[in-house]
C-alpha cells in the first residue's frame, strides 16, 4: 500500500511538473535559509560551551560609577588575581590574560605576524583546549615557552615537526614551541594563534611587576570550586578593590558566567540587559518566519491544483476509499517533497554557508557529525510536511464522491477563506521586512553622514612596531621630502577607536566626585591635529617650538563643558600626575561609538606611550603612488617588519558593520519573501480561476470586457494585501522604534516609507495575479461551458 502511495505521489509530481518545480523550489529555498540561519542560532547558543568546566568558569568584571551610572567593563588590574587566589578559597583556578594582538615571529628568516595571548599557565586548566603534541601540564611552566595552534604551527614549520624548535618573537626574545593544540572552535572567545606566559609578557614589558591596583588594562578568568555558590563569592569580591586601593574604593568586582557572556554582554547599571541574544532572537524569528511562509506557500500552490485531482478523489472515495487513506496518502506526497526540497537545501547550504558567514561577519561551523543535528533536520522535514500538507489533505479528501463526479465541488466561500488568511499572514511578513530594510538603511545613512570632527579622506594609519618610534622624525621627513604625505604624527592607538581613559583627574572649581569620572584619552607627540585634520577652537597643536609643552593637554568641546572652563586656554588640569596646561581645544570628534554622544575627551603629549602611526597623504599624488613610496621607505627603517596599513575611513566604516550585516540581511530576506509570498499568491489566482471559471465563461458570453475579468479577479487579491499591510506596518514600526531607541541618534520614522511600501506591495500584487487573470480573461468560454 505505501508502495503504491509513492508510486501515485511520483507519477503526480513528474505529471505536473511545472507546479512541482514550484513548489520543491519554494519549500527548498526556505528550508535552506532557514537552515542556515538556525545554524547560525546553534552556533550562538552554544559559544564557548564546549569547554568541560562550563558551569564554574567566569569572567571577572568591573562596576565603575559614571555620570550616575555603573559602567561595566571587563578590564581588571593585574594583582586582582593573585590575591583572588590568595584570600579567596572558594577558587579553584584564576588567570590573567592580555587582550591579543598580532606579534611577530621570525623562524630561519621566515617572518610573519601571528595573534598571540600572554596568560597565566592556570588558563590550559580551567579551558578546554585539545593538545596534538605537548604536555598542558609543562606547556607553560618554562618562561621561553611558546604554545601555537595546529594552523598556526603550520604556517610557521610547514609539514615539520615543531616541537622543540625555537622561534623569535619581536625579534628579541628566543622562544621554544612546547605544545600544538587543535584550532580554537569556531564558537570560543579565544581566537589566539599563538600562546605565551604571563612571566613572558611581563620580561617584555617591566612595568607589569609594579603595576598598581589603578591600573585597569588585563583580563582575569576564574574557575570555582564545586558547589560553591557564586552569590556568596561575588558578595565578598565585590569590594576587593577598596580592600587593597582605597583610592579606587568606587570599583567593584563580581563575576559573570563566561558561557553566557557572549550572549549577554550588554550592562546597565551593573544588570546583564541583552547583546547579542537580540540578533539570534532576530534572526531565529527569520528562520521560523521564512519556513511558515514557504510552507503557506505549499498549501496555496497544492490546493490550488486540487481540481485536477477532484475526479481521482471522488473515483476512489467511490469504490470504498477511507478519508484517512487519502489523508495518508496527501501527506506522505507532502513529506515526499519536503525530503525532496531538503536533499536540494542541504546541497544549497553546502553552496552558500560560507557566503552567508561572510555576509554576517561570523564563522560558522555546520555541525555535519552531530547526530542531534540530523535528528532534528529530521524532525524539521516532518513538522514541515504535516504543516504544509495538512490543508490540501484535508481539503481534498473532503469532496463528496457524488458532488465531485457531477462536477460539483465545494463551494469556492468555503475553500478559498482559509487560503486568504494565509496569504494574509504572508503579505504581512513581507510588509515587516519590507518596512525594516528601508528604516535599518535610513538610520545607516544617518550615522554615517554624521559629522566625525576629522577629515578621513586620504588618511592612514600604520602599526608603530621595532624601532620605528625612535626613527620616526627621520621616516616623516623622507616622506615629506619624496612628497608622499603632507604631514605624519605617532599616537598612543588608532582615532578611529577608543580603548583608553583616565581617572582621578582634577582642576579648578572641580565638584566633588568628578574626579572619579573617566574621561577618554589618546597620547600623541607632535604634528597631530595637521596630520588627522581635527578642527581647533582656539590654541594650538603641540610643537618642538614649545619646550613646555611635555606638560601640555588638549581637550574637546566636551571636556571644556564638563570642567566649566569659561576660557580654557591657560587652564590648570592634573592629569597623569602632571599640572597639565591646557593649549588648545578642538571641536567634539567621534572617537568611540557613532551612536553615543562624544565624551569628554583628553589629548596629551606623551611620549613612550604610541602604538599608532597615522599619515596624512598628499593629494597631489595617487593613492597608489604614495603608498608605493611609503612602503619602500618604511622598509628602509623597519626591514624586519611586514609593511601594514589601513585606512582610517575604512576602519570607522567598521563601526556600523553590525548595521551593515542586518540591512543586508533585511534586504536579501525582504527578497526571498516577496518572492515566496508572490508563488503562494499565484498559486490562490490559479486557484480562483479554476473555481471561477464557468462564471468567467458566463460574463463573457453576456459581454465582458477582458478588463472588467481582470478587475474582478484581481479585486480580491488588493484586498488582502491592503489587509495585510496595516498587520505588518504597526509590527514594524514597533520593532524599528524599540530598536532605534538603543541609538542616541537616529532618523524619523517617515510616513513616506510607509506609502511607499504599500504602493510597491500594490503592484508586486497585480504584477503576480495579472498573468492568471489575463489567462482566465482570454479563455474561449466554449471550453469553459460545454458539459461533459
Amino acid at each position: 500500500m505505501i508502495k503504491n502511495y509513492f508510486k501515485v505521489a511520483w507519477r503526480n509530481l513528474r505529471k505536473n511538473s511545472l507546479y512541482s518545480l514550484i513548489n520543491i523550489g519554494g519549500l527548498t529555498i526556505g528550508m535552506a535559509v532557514s537552515f542556515m540561519l538556525l545554524i547560525y542560532v546553534y552556533n550562538e547558543f552554544s559559544f564557548d560551551k564546549f569547554n568541560q568546566n562550563t558551569d564554574r568558569l567566569y569572567r571577572v568584571l568591573r562596576n565603575q560609577p559614571s555620570n550616575g551610572e555603573l559602567m561595566t567593563n571587563s578590564a581588571t588590574p593585574i594583582p586582582l588575581a593573585p590575591a583572588m587566589i590568595k584570600d579567596y578559597p572558594e577558587f579553584d583556578k584564576v588567570a590573567r590574560t592580555n587582550w591579543p594582538y598580532d606579534i611577530l615571529v621570525n623562524y630561519k628568516n621566515k617572518a610573519l605576524k601571528l595573534n598571540t595571548m600572554a596568560a597565566d599557565p592556570a588558563i590550559l586548566d580551567m579551558f578546554t583546549f585539545e593538545f596534538v603534541h605537548g604536555d598542558k601540564k609543562t606547556a607553560l611552566s618554562d618562561l621561553s615557552s611558546i604554545v601555537l595552534t595546529e594552523s598556526a604551527a603550520r604556517s610557521v614549520f610547514g609539514d615539520a615537526n615543531p616541537i622543540g624548535q625555537t622561534i623569535k618573537l619581536n625579534n628579541q626574545y628566543l622562544l621554544k614551541v612546547s605544545a600544538v593544540i587543535r584550532d580554537n572552535p569556531v564558537n570560543s572567545s579565544f581566537n589566539f594563534a599563538a600562546l605565551i606566559s604571563w612571566d613572558q609578557l611581563a620580561a617584555e614589558q617591566t612595568w607589569l611587576k609594579t603595576s598598581s591596583w589603578g591600573n585597569y588594562s588585563f583580563m582575569t578568568y576564574a574557575m570555582l570550586k564545586p558547589n560553591a555558590s557564586l552569590a556568596a563569592v561575588n558578595a565578598k569580591l565585590k569590594n576587593i578593590v577598596a580592600k587593597h586601593d582605597p583610592n579606587n574604593k568606587e570599583n567593584t568586582i563580581f563575576l559573570s558566567s563566561f558561557a553566557k557572556f557572549h550572549l549577554y554582554s550588554d550592562f546597565k547599571n551593573g544588570v546583564a540587559v541583552g547583546g547579542e541574544i537580540e540578533h539570534v532572537r532576530l534572526f531565529l524569528f527569520l528562520a521560523l518566519g521564512i519556513l511558515l511562509i514557504a510552507c503557506i506557500n505549499f498549501m496555496n500552490l497544492s490546493t490550488a491544483r486540487s481540481e485536477r485531482r477532484a475526479r481521482e478523489v471522488g473515483i476512489r472515495k467511490a469504490i470504498g476509499a477511507r478519508r484517512s487513506g487519502l489523508v495518508m496518502q496527501f501527506m506522505g506526497e507532502s513529506l515526499l517533497m519536503a525530503f525532496i526540497s531538503f536533499v536540494f537545501s542541504v546541497i544549497l547550504i553546502y553552496l552558500l554557508i560560507d557566503k552567508f558567514a561572510t555576509i554576517i561577519n561570523t564563522k560558522l561551523a555546520v555541525p555535519y557529525s552531530n547526530p542531534y543535528t540530523w535528528l532534528a533536520a529530521l524532525g524539521v522535514i516532518l513538522v514541515t510536511g504535516v504543516i504544509a500538507g495538512s490543508y490540501p489533505a484535508l481539503f481534498l479528501s473532503s469532496f463528496k464522491p457524488v458532488k465531485v463526479l457531477k462536477g460539483q465541488l465545494v463551494s469556492v466561500k468555503s475553500t478559498v477563506n482559509p487560503r486568504k488568511v494565509l496569504v494574509i499572514l504572508q503579505f504581512s511578513f513581507a510588509t515587516f521586512l519590507i518596512l525594516s530594510s528601508i528604516f535599518i538603511y535610513k538610520q545607516i545613512i544617518y550615522i554615517k553622514n554624521r559629522p566625525v570632527g576629522y577629515d578621513q579622506r586620504g588618511l592612514v594609519e600604520l602599526p608603530d612596531e621595532g624601532n620605528m618610534d625612535k626613527q620616526f622624525e627621520s621616516f616623516r621627513r623622507d616622506l615629506i621630502s619624496a612628497g608622499a604625505v603632507t604631514d605624519a604624527a605617532l599616537t598612543g592607538n588608532s582615532i578611529s577607536n577608543n580603548n583608553s581613559s583616565s581617572w582621578g583627574i582634577t582642576w579648578a572649581k572641580q565638584l566633588p566626585g568628578e574626579d572619579k569620572l573617566p574621561i577618554d584619552q589618546i597620547a600623541v607627540t607632535y604634528h597631530f591635529i595637521s596630520t588627522y585634520g581635527l578642527k581647533l577652537v582656539e590654541g594650538r597643536d603641540f610643537s618642538e617650538a614649545y619646550p613646555a609643552d611635555s606638560t601640555a593637554i588638549i581637550i574637546n568641546q566636551a571636556a571644556v563643558k564638563l570642567m566649566r572652563f569659561k576660557e580654557p586656554l591657560g587652564q590648570t588640569v592634573k592629569y597623569q600626575g602632571n599640572n597639565c596646561s591646557v593649549v588648545g581645544v578642538v571641536e567634539n570628534f567621534v572617537w568611540g561609538s557613532p551612536h553615543e554622544p562624544v565624551k569628554p575627551a583628553i589629548i596629551g603629549f606623551i611620549k613612550g606611550w604610541t602604538g599608532s602611526i597615522g599619515l596624512r597623504l598628499n593629494p597631489a599624488k595617487t593613492v597608489s603612488a604614495s603608498m608605493a613610496i611609503i612602503q619602500d621607505i618604511y622598509k628602509k627603517y623597519n626591514p624586519e617588519y611586514p609593511f601594514e596599513y589601513k585606512f582610517v575611513d575604512e576602519k570607522f566604516a567598521n563601526k556600523f558593520r553590525t548595521e551593515k550585516m542586518l540591512g543586508t540581511m533585511a534586504v536579501g530576506f525582504t527578497c526571498l519573501a516577496i518572492i515566496i509570498s508572490c508563488l503562494g499568491l499565484f498559486g490562490l489566482a490559479s486557484f480562483s480561476a479554476e473555481q471561477r471559471r464557468k462564471e468567467i465563461g458566463i460574463r463573457k458570453v453576456l459581454g465582458a470586457t477582458i478588463s472588467s475579468i481582470w478587475y474582478s479577479l484581481s479585486r480580491e487579491f488588493v484586498v488582502l494585501v491592503l489587509i495585510a499591510f496595516p498587520i505588518g506596518a504597526v509590527f514594524s514600526w514597533y520593532m524599528v522604534d524599540k530598536w532605534m531607541s538603543d541609538f542616541t541618534y537616529h532618523t524619523s520614522l517617515s510616513w513616506w516609507v510607509f506609502v511607499a511600501t504599500i504602493i510597491a506591495s500594490l503592484v508586486i500584487c497585480v504584477a503576480t495575479v495579472s498573468w492568471q487573470a489575463i489567462k482566465a480573461a482570454l479563455t474561449n468560454p466554449v471550453k469553459s461551458l460545454r458539459s461533459e
